[in-house]
């Protein structure tokens, strides 16, 4: 878990851990330089519990860096990522870990909760398809497999360092697991998944278009995505890795050739790229249309 300016929350986060029933846990806090009175609260937790370790930055590295930095410290064959203000379900871990099978990752669904613990009307499920994902190509224009509900094998990380920093972490390990035994997925709220003004991300990815200060930047960081993801795919993989590439070379041109070769690209393997998308079939069809004029 990485946390940063936490204290409303942090501890009750704590307490679900604590509270698992699975019993082998080693639990990774790191804290990325908070001034509030997030580090005491770790350090009051720790001394509850031997299985605690704590960490601190001497300097703010941000989200992705902290949850670098602390996957790097865990000790254990699996990973489960935590945000600093959920809670989670007593039985999540073990769960995740007998549906687990023959993957790299897996996730849940998550109920969303409020600033007071409160059920809102709407799950994950309910705002984007959960699916598992079984190709590299299912990441093209996004994913719905949340860090907050994830297990995954250490392993797929071997080389995966350093995190790039124009993509947020669950998506990179996501990705990397559809490089190896692909994602699966479990339907059952494991988490409840809290929505409040301090959110980094939240569901409702209302903050997401404030990353970009201009349509210019927007366009950048998508096609140093798609790049990403056209070196990452492994050469085992090779319609998945001639696709992308061919993606990211005509991302990066407003050439009408490539405008028209990318567009019939997603055309074709729609079922795929945006399979995580609540739409229709009517609406993936046209969707690829859009690209003769932007990329995204």
């Amino acid at each position: 878990m990485a946390c940063y300016q936490g204290e409303k929350f942090v501890e009750e986060q704590i307490l679900s851990h604590l509270n698992q029933d699975y019993p082998h846990l080693e639990f990774v806090y790191l804290d990325d330089a908070s001034t509030d009175t997030t580090w005491s609260i770790l350090q009051k937790m720790a001394q509850q519990d031997a299985r605690i370790k704590l960490y601190q930055n001497e300097k703010n590295l941000g989200y992705v860096g902290s949850f670098e930095k602390a996957i790097q410290l865990a000790q254990g064959e699996w990973i489960a990522l935590s945000d600093q203000d959920d809670i989670w379900e007593k039985q999540k871990l073990s769960r995740l870990y007998q549906s687990f099978g023959a993957h790299s990752l897996i996730y849940a669904d998550s109920q969303l909760i409020d600033d007071n613990g409160h059920e809102l009307p709407q799950r994950m499920s309910d705002l984007k398809n959960q699916i598992p994902y079984t190709s590299p190509l299912m990441y093209t224009f996004g994913a719905w497999a949340p860090g907050h509900s994830m297990l995954f094998q250490k392993s797929i990380l071997k080389h995966a360092f350093p995190f790039p920093r124009f993509v947020s972490h669950d998506y990179y390990i996501g990705f990397l697991a559809t490089c190896f035994q692909g994602v699966t997925y479990l339907p059952e709220i494991l988490v409840h998944y809290r929505q409040h003004d301090q959110n980094a991300i939240g569901a409702n990815l209302k903050k997401a278009p404030k990353q970009y200060a201009t349509r210019k930047q927007r366009d950048l960081r998508i096609q140093q995505r798609v790049q990403l993801l056209a070196e990452l795919c492994p050469t085992e993989k090779i319609l998945e890795k001639k696709v992308l590439r061919q993606l990211a070379h005509d991302f990066s041109s407003s050439g009408i050739f490539h405008r028209i070769r990318r567009t019939y690209l997603v055309m074709k393997y729609r079922d795929a790229m945006l399979a995580y998308k609540k739409k229709g079939a009517l609406s993936k069809w046209l969707y690829p249309f859009k690209l003769l004029f932007t990329i995204y």
